[in-house]
């Protein structure tokens, strides 16, 4: 598995292309901004796009997906309470961010526990990370031991919870008891800032300290 990170939009938001081992498929988990630059390194590439995995509904993370979905024609994948907040532009927070609307829509729902499976090291378990969002999903490969976490974990912090249906002590109990769990060496892929590993948020992250 290669990822590659692009840091779209003033919300600078990371955009990942998960790109597999075989050199040929690719995933994009939240497509933030800039819908043409993305098209054009996946197509640049030669790629094969199979899906769009959405952590959560919130503006910034799907700003591109309606153009990728237009130019690709692939699923777009979250959590049934995240696509309501996709497709509603107050509860999305574009309305307020940006005076404009901004939506989009799901076509796959998943639950936590689903397996997304894209073939070799293209696995994902989905675990639904409440507390920033209504039902926040988190990718995880075990194989790659890497996590896409969107806003729930970020590297020495926790994502902001006083938007619609936030909750600050739902998300570190969710972040502790379903993400604090995986492998220290798990590499966390957040939705804002630099990457960082379970091992540094375990030890360094002060939202989770006991």
């Amino acid at each position: 598995m290669r990822i590659e990170k692009m840091v779209l939009g003033n919300m600078n938001n990371n955009t990942y292309i998960i790109i597999g081992r075989d050199e040929k498929t690719a995933l994009i988990v939240d497509p933030s901004y800039k819908p043409e630059r993305i098209i054009e390194y996946i197509s640049g590439l030669g790629l094969e796009l199979k899906a769009m995995l959405i952590t959560h509904g919130h503006f910034d993370h799907i700003g591109a997906v309606d153009k990728i979905k237009a130019h690709y024609n692939v699923p777009v994948i979250t959590h049934e309470e995240e696509a309501r907040i996709m497709s509603d532009s107050i509860k999305n927070l574009s309305t307020y961010f940006l005076a404009r609307e901004v939506t989009a829509t799901a076509d796959t729902y998943i639950e936590d526990g689903d397996i997304l499976d894209y073939g070799d090291d293209l696995v994902f378990k989905v675990i639904t990370v409440p507390g920033h969002s209504v039902k926040g999903v988190c990718y995880y490969c075990q194989e790659e031991n890497v996590v896409f976490t969107g806003d729930t974990l970020l590297a020495g912090s926790i994502g902001r919870t006083d938007y619609y249906n936030g909750n600050q002590s739902d998300l570190v109990e969710a972040i502790n008891n379903r993400l604090m769990f995986l492998p220290d060496e798990t590499k966390v892929f957040p939705g804002h800032g630099s990457d960082t590993t379970i091992r540094n948020e375990k030890k360094n992250n002060p939202f989770l300290q006991s």
